[in-house]
């Protein structure tokens, strides 16, 4: 397990969130499905966040943070999460 967390900025583009993360070579990718709807709840409350935020993650739980993914299964090289 790693022990970085991760911080991406991502914006909207049209009709989905987006983000950039020069580590893997990844230029405006667009979320999997249902990280859209994720993202519109955890910033529901944040003034302009379409013209981007700041999201931090981790593999575990750390201080001030605001929602747990929990891994559910794996399929087609994927994984689902609650």
């Amino acid at each position: 397990m790693s022990n970085a967390m991760i911080v991406i900025y991502p914006d909207r583009e049209q009709y989905t969130w987006v983000f950039d993360d020069e580590r893997v070579g990844l230029v405006r990718e667009p979320f999997v499905q249902g990280v859209p709807q994720m993202i519109e709840a955890l910033v529901a409350e944040i003034p302009n966040a379409d013209r981007g935020f700041r999201l931090l993650f981790w593999a575990n739980p750390f201080p001030g943070y605001q929602a747990e993914m929990v891994w559910f299964k794996t399929e087609y090289g994927g994984n689902w999460y609650r």
